[in-house]
């Protein structure tokens, strides 16, 4: 194994127990020192990769992400059928989204606390694959079920797709992680349903049938 090779494993394999770290134990209570014996390096080793705390959670943000965007696009791909418009694509891609906090709620919950960690450190912007994409160029499942909706006619295109497209992300995203640290409101009514209720009325703004 090359030098090149050994360091981009070592990458790797820090970014992944860092992800694990801030998960189980939460991004403040995570040390680095914590992450390094977890990874079986030296903490030097740690920060030959990384500089700082900060760029090793913007990288284990971004892996955090792209998992959770795999699993939703995936979901997609296994229910897939010949002539699927983009609405209903973009059905199944919000309600397998909503999933997560269901299936992985400690990784929504490190969702938020590290949106706050980063925005305090400036770095928020950093998280460059965090649903949403940017609408005009992303290449994600839900930003190509809008595209094939606008193209087979099942959108509505008198509405502003591209609000929807990040409103429906960031409110679904927004009661996922209210739920995971127990804001009282989210105990009055059902979780699931809720979100269920919210895709839904997604759904009907982006349809063309009304």
């Amino acid at each position: 194994m090359s030098l090149q090779e050994l360091r981009e494993k070592n990458i790797e394999r820090v970014t992944e127990e860092a992800l694990n770290c801030f998960i189980e134990n939460g991004v403040e209570r995570s040390k680095i020192s914590d992450i390094a014996r977890r990874a079986g390096l030296t903490e030097r080793s740690v920060f030959r990769y990384f500089p700082n705390k900060t760029e090793l959670l913007v990288a284990a943000s971004f892996l955090y992400w792209h998992r959770a965007l795999d699993v939703t696009g995936k979901m997609l791909e296994r229910v897939r059928k010949p002539g699927m418009t983009g609405i209903e694509e973009i059905e199944i891609i919000l309600k397998s989204y909503c999933e997560l906090v269901f299936t992985d709620p400690q990784g929504i919950r490190f969702s938020l606390d590290a949106e706050v960690a980063l925005f305090n450190a400036g770095k928020n912007h950093a998280v460059i694959n965090r649903p949403p994409e940017k609408f005009e160029v992303g290449s994600g499942p839900m930003a190509k079920a809008v595209k094939r909706g606008m193209k087979d006619g099942t959108l509505d295109k008198t509405r502003d797709l591209k609000q929807l497209y990040y409103n429906s992300y960031d409110a679904i995203l927004g009661v996922m992680q209210r739920m995971t640290v127990d804001v009282p409101s989210v105990n009055e009514v059902d979780g699931r349903k809720r979100l269920m209720q919210l895709c839904d009325m997604f759904v009907y703004e982006f349809s063309a049938k009304k």
